[in-house]
């Protein structure tokens, strides 16, 4: 993977209600270059047409990551859906298999069929969500990491380009699954905002030592007094880590 500035790596989440809530907070981030739509936004309608006007207002360098988790949906519905991600510019988009066989490999093979040669949008799998831990898997003494590393495996295999993993787990992901898995960090809390629900909450700093290429701040940067400055702050300790 190309060398990525900090700038590049980090993907806000935006967690508001309405479009104009999300397009008030996009356009005072004017050092953000990808957001984050998830199931909030879904409620509010018409996601097309919020990543029509992002892209329209920011430009078509603008990234967008669609976190809707459709995956575990007949396979027709998941090409349908890659199809339309395609249409709309989006770069990233979550396929889960949190749930224990919701995700067929069927489901993604579709799916990387109907994207094709074209490099996005981004498969990504979820194999543990970022507010579990191994006690929610029913086992307090495994591995996180190789659970993770193992459920993403047959996944990858099928066609998904990487996964979103928390933790101390994104360092044997990346031993384990190699250089050119793609790796999205949520659960990202700087030492100065708590850590709220997830229960493997990690720094910036620390996820991109540990191998993470990009990384997903909803809160800390959403509910700050001044979303600009906190958003620079993350980004600035990225490219102090990937400059040493």
């Amino acid at each position: 993977m190309r060398h990525l500035s900090g700038r590049e790596r980090l993907i806000v989440a935006l967690d508001v209600p309405t479009h104009e809530a999300a397009l008030r907070l996009v356009d005072r981030l004017d050092n953000v270059s990808t957001f984050k739509i998830g199931l909030e936004l879904l409620m509010a309608g018409d996601v097309a047409g919020l990543i029509r006007r992002l892209r329209r207002e920011r430009g078509e360098g603008c990234g967008v990551f669609v976190d809707l988790k459709i995956g575990g949906d007949i396979p027709n519905t998941v090409g349908a859906f890659i199809r339309s991600c395609m249409e709309a510019g989006v770069r990233f988009v979550t396929l889960v298999e949190a749930v224990p066989a919701s995700l067929t490999t069927t489901s993604v093979a579709v799916a990387r069929q109907v994207r094709g040669d074209a490099p996005e949008p981004k498969l990504l799998i979820v194999p543990l969500l970022s507010s579990q831990n191994a006690t929610d898997i029913g086992d307090a003494g495994a591995d996180l990491g190789l659970y993770i590393a193992s459920r993403a495996r047959r996944m990858l295999e099928a066609g998904c380009d990487g996964l979103i993993v928390s933790g101390e787990a994104i360092g044997t992901c990346r031993t384990v699954l190699g250089p050119e898995t793609v790796i999205v960090s949520p659960g990202i809390r700087p030492t100065w905002w708590g850590s709220n629900d997830h229960k493997r909450p990690m720094t910036p700093a620390e996820a991109i030592r540990l191998g993470a290429d990009y990384l997903v701040v909803g809160r800390p940067i959403c509910l700050s007094s001044n979303p600009k400055t906190a958003a620079q702050r993350v980004i600035d300790e990225v490219d102090g880590v990937i400059s040493t």
